[in-house]
């Protein structure tokens, strides 16, 4: 496949590269392909689960079910 003539450097970013395979890419094109990546993920990442990353979980408390105290709290 022959590729175009390089193309200004603002241009890159409107540049088709998906089809290039990426040993044949320029030092360019290939910190533009990792740019676009970094912004993907950086959209795609939730921030409630980037923020608790390597936080331990809740300590939350379980109490074992009890018919008679379950029934005063909600009546039918």
């Amino acid at each position: 496949m022959q590729r175009p003539k390089e193309e200004a450097a603002d241009d890159i970013r409107h540049r088709d590269l998906s089809q290039i395979p990426e040993d044949e890419m320029s030092p360019e094109e290939k910190r533009e392909l990792r740019r676009r990546f970094e912004e993907f993920v950086g959209l795609m990442r939730r921030p409630s689960v980037a923020d608790k990353l390597g936080a331990r979980p809740s300590e939350k408390t379980v109490r074992p079910w009890d018919p008679a105290t379950a029934k005063k709290r909600h009546p039918s």
